[in-house]
């Protein structure tokens, strides 16, 4: 009598299929040993895909068998499909086996592999499986792509969403969740408090249930501004749609957090304004008696009402509003850019404009890169789960870490190439400003005056019989508005090559809107 090991097996997708049950199989085998008079040593029983041969049961029969080569004669299943649908990777399995002796044959399709010409026909029952698994797989991805194209959300969903359908299709709706993202978005994108403060707090304050790096990934992900991200596949790109899901979250308030994340927004910019608009630059006027900040106030007098700046103590320095304004006007023209020096700042301005091109395509051509190995690894995941290599589980934590931060490098992509628009058309705006330093103050609005007169002078004004006199001006202002020589024109050029003089430019963004 010869001892056999028995094999069974069903993938996930089979089991409703008549003929594929597992007490079927078993049926089959335990008839077929018993009219043989074949003794059954060990019944492994299998519930996964047969796409290759990394599968639990299978692995343990491999393991037995090589513990008890000796003792054990065959292995038998009931169709070669039930043994593999990989023909590369089962006829490497059947030459092992022969190796140590041991025959592998299926009972409902038996094959004396002794025979080279019955070779044929095992790769051809091996082959048609595989190529029907192929077909499956082929019409499952179209499937899925096409869903995505209609607007359908297919994987797991994201913190602050449910899985359900919408009119017949898959997607998600907002759950209880939603007003803590909705609260999340909105505070990240004020700028005050640190990413991971804010997460922190809703944790502690509200039963926020995200680690650091899922918080991260939440504020990165399109999908809460109601957008699904396909990924690139064959010829066809990644793009971006507009899902049949609720947003929870503005297109905009979306990019107001990735400008705070990416460190474009200066933090607090939102805060209540406490500037007086009538007195804009009372901050930046210190009295040169006293040394104390000067405020500004209104009197009544015979004509009506008068503005002053003033000191509060008992210095008596009292000057009127539109006298200091224009004599701070003529301190500004007398301050801005000298034309001796125009081109060369244009220069400069250039060539930092091309080093930062340049930066933005070498960052591009690196998160391209990351983005589309993220996409294989997603389309792995998805083959994966077509053949029953991954649980539904497995796939849904897959898919959704790939989704993240794919949604996270295209959105990062998105910035960096809004950011390479053409800077150069802002090049003669920023000179142009430099050269109407007056000017461009008053045009200035009147809560944005006192940030104007910090940048050109960081410390504070000090009153001074109708003048104003400053310890520092911008350093790199100062050295620009100097008078240069008829004679010194024909070293501008050079200098810009070789005199490092570039290093201490001001930084870009020197146009009317950031002043």
């Amino acid at each position: 009598m010869k001892n056999v090991v028995i094999y069974t097996r069903v993938s996930t997708d089979e089991q409703a299929e008549k003929g594929f049950s597992l007490r079927h199989q078993k049926e089959v085998l335990t008839t077929y040993t018993k009219i043989n008079n074949l003794k059954i040593m060990n019944h492994f029983e299998e519930d996964y895909s047969a796409k290759n041969f990394k599968r639990p049961e299978w692995s343990k029969l491999i393991n037995y068998v090589k513990k008890n080569k000796k003792s054990i004669d065959k292995i038998l299943f009931t169709k070669w499909d039930r043994f593999s649908r990989n023909i590369e990777e089962a006829l490497t399995v059947i030459r092992v086996l022969n190796n140590m002796g041991i025959e592998v044959n299926s009972v409902e399709q038996p094959l004396d592999l002794s025979n080279p010409d019955n070779k044929v026909m095992l790769a051809m029952y091996l082959i048609i499986p595989e190529v029907e698994n192929d077909k499956i797989s082929q019409r499952t991805k179209d499937g899925m792509r096409r869903a995505m194209k209609e607007g359908c959300y297919l994987a797991k969903a994201p913190y602050g969403y449910s899985n359900l359908k919408i009119d017949g299709k898959t997607s998600i709706a907002p759950n209880d969740d939603a007003k803590l993202v909705q609260k999340a978005f909105v505070e990240v994108a004020k700028g005050f408090e640190a990413v991971e403060v804010i997460r922190k707090k809703l944790r502690e304050q509200s039963g926020l249930k995200l680690e650091k790096q899922q918080f991260y990934n939440m504020l990165r992900n399109l999908t809460y501004c109601g957008k699904i991200v396909i990924p690139e596949y064959k010829k066809e790109p990644a793009q971006v749609i507009i899902g049949i899901h609720e947003a929870i979250i503005t297109p905009e308030l979306f990019n107001s957090v990735q400008e705070v994340i990416n460190g474009r927004k200066k933090k607090g910019a939102k805060l209540p304004s406490t500037i007086n608009v009538n007195f804009p630059i009372k901050k930046n006027l210190v009295c040169p008696k006293c040394g104390k900040q000067i405020t500004g106030s209104r009197s009544k007098g015979n004509g009506g009402y008068y503005e002053y700046y003033h000191c509060t103590s008992k210095c008596k320095v009292r000057l009127k509003k539109q006298t200091v304004h224009n004599n701070l006007i003529s301190l500004l023209n007398d301050s801005s850019l000298n034309s001796n020096i125009i081109e060369l700042y244009k220069e400069i301005l250039t060539e930092l404009i091309n080093r930062n091109e340049t930066n933005i395509n070498n960052q591009l051509k690196s998160l391209s890169d990351e983005l589309k190995k993220n996409n294989e690894l997603l389309s792995k995941a998805e083959d994966k789960r077509i053949s029953d290599e991954i649980t539904q589980d497995a796939y849904m934590r897959a898919t959704t870490r790939y989704m993240d931060k794919i949604n996270e490098l295209e959105n990062e992509m998105s910035i960096l190439q809004e950011n390479e628009k053409d800077l150069k058309k802002y090049v003669d705006d920023a000179v142009s400003l430099l050269c109407r330093l007056g000017i461009a103050f008053e045009q200035t609005k009147d809560y944005d005056k006192g940030s104007f007169l910090n940048v050109i002078y960081p410390e504070n004004l000090i009153l001074e019989n109708d003048c104003f006199r400053t310890k520092n001006q911008n350093e790199v202002l100062e050295l620009m508005t100097r008078v240069f020589k008829g004679s010194e024109q024909a070293k501008i050029k050079k200098a810009t090559k070789n005199s490092g003089f570039s290093n201490v430019a001001p930084p870009l963004g020197l146009e009317p809107r950031t002043l």
